[in-house]
């Protein structure tokens, strides 16, 4: 069996995984809709996409150059190079993230907890779990048991704080802003224990040895993470740059209308991140032994099967648009319109496939640095131009354009530096396959 046709099955497999994570996501999406009021939801809205858009940051670049490394010191039998990196990488982000927390208590202490101080706050106090829980997920993928990396943070993670909010109703607490948030971190937390403990215990099989970690290995691991913490950070703040821009320049209710359309396409996006769960260790596994004949069919397989199944997925998504956005309430309609154009980006940004992952593999991260600085910037200043003249279909505008200029910039950038191409119209070929655990 090859390691494409295996990388497919696991795929196919992932993509199902995210599709159950869609439809609790999205249930969970209009239990808080109905739950909350709308500038209610609208606050909620907008403290889960800042916790998102900054999460990558709190991990400081270990869940991305986590694929580039555990892939070769596996393949090449480095046991103590790896479990060095294990416990370098967790050390690095935990004490990262205590140093955030100190700071959520000063704030707390100087400025109080009133008005947009509170959502700072719960911010704060978020992110170094979310840092944690990137860290954890980039290394389980980067052992390819991609179950461990989505199954604890995209099914069990909506479901506790689904099952949550409705005890706390049921027992007639308010779901206000601090009482959601608390639920929210609570839940990642949960989490965040679970698949530590999941990790710990698999990579005991491993025999990772427990050599001390040297300055120059340290030095290393932090000179290819820190500039992917930027990297990886600049990839979410472009994915979630229209939601921020519209929560600074609209009221909430227009916010909470906007990500209840996105909502109801985000099995589009969760193809993509599918194929990312499997993709990034496939590509650093034929770098590591120098095959590039399958690194370059890699691509473009992962190129395929993400562009035609998020066309497939935003196409289903569109013609359901009034089932979706109605689940919401009769106010969200008004979002059919923004659907559109944010599917019709989706699909242009599966057109690079997963060039993203190519480049971190490659150690391209730097160029990759420009492009997402370009990206973030186009999309900014479209947001800013658009949204008080559009509204919501001037964020989405915005962020399918920036979408068209991302896809184009990717496969030049790794054609002229690597020639290796990216872009393909040519459907998948698929094979039976058994799938790895």
């Amino acid at each position: 069996m090859s390691e494409q046709q295996s990388t497919t099955g696991d795929a196919a497999l992932a993509v199902v995984i995210r599709v159950l994570g869609a439809g609790l996501v999205f249930g969970l999406q209009v239990l808080l809709a109905r739950l909350l009021p709308e500038d209610g939801y609208g606050g909620f809205v907008t403290l889960w996409t800042w916790m998102l858009a900054l999460g990558s940051f709190a991990a400081l670049g270990f869940a991305e150059s986590s694929v580039r490394f555990l892939p070769r010191y596996q393949v090449r039998s480095r046991h103590e190079a790896l479990g060095g990196y294990w416990r370098f990488g967790l050390k690095t982000v935990c004490g990262a993230g205590l140093g955030v927390m100190l700071l959520a208590a000063a704030l707390a202490f100087w400025l109080g907890l009133d008005g947009p101080n509170l959502t700072v706050e719960l911010i704060l106090l978020g992110l170094p779990i979310l840092g944690l829980e990137y860290y954890l997920e980039g290394v389980a993928r980067s052992f390819g048991w991609f179950r461990l990396a989505a199954v604890p943070v995209y099914i069990l993670r909506p479901i506790l704080i689904g099952l949550v909010c409705l005890g706390l109703t049921a027992a007639g607490v308010d779901l206000t802003l601090p009482v959601v948030g608390a639920v929210l971190i609570g839940s990642m937390g949960v989490v965040v224990l679970l698949m530590w403990l999941l990790l710990t215990r698999r990579l005991r099989s491993f025999q990772s040895g427990r050599g001390p970690v040297t300055r120059g290995q340290g030095r290393l691991w932090l000179a290819a993470s820190l500039p992917l913490l930027v990297l990886s950070g600049l990839d979410d703040l472009v994915g979630y740059a229209d939601v921020l821009v519209l929560s600074l320049l609209s009221e909430p209710e227009i916010v909470a209308v906007y990500f209840a359309a996105a909502r109801a396409l985000a099995l589009a996006g969760f193809v993509a991140y599918a194929m990312t769960l499997v993709a990034g260790r496939q590509f650093a596994v034929s770098h590591a032994s120098a095959d590039r004949a399958q690194l370059q069919r890699g691509i473009l397989q992962s190129t395929r099967l993400t562009l035609w199944a998020t066309v497939v997925s935003v196409v289903l998504a569109l013609a359901a648009s009034p089932l979706l956005l109605g689940a919401f309430g009769e106010a969200y309609l008004a979002g059919q319109p923004v659907m559109l154009v944010l599917g019709l980006g989706m699909i242009v940004r599966a057109m690079a496939g997963q060039a993203g992952e190519v480049l971190i593999v490659l150690g391209r991260q730097r160029q990759g640095l420009i492009v997402g600085l370009g990206i973030l910037l186009i999309m900014a200043v479209l947001g800013v131009l658009l949204v008080p003249v559009l509204g919501g279909l001037g964020a989405a505008i915005a962020s399918a354009t920036a979408m068209v200029c991302r896809t184009a910039a990717l496969s030049l950038l790794l054609w002229r530096t690597e020639r290796l191409q990216v872009f393909s119209l040519g459907l998948p070929m698929f094979a039976s396959a058994s799938v790895r655990a």
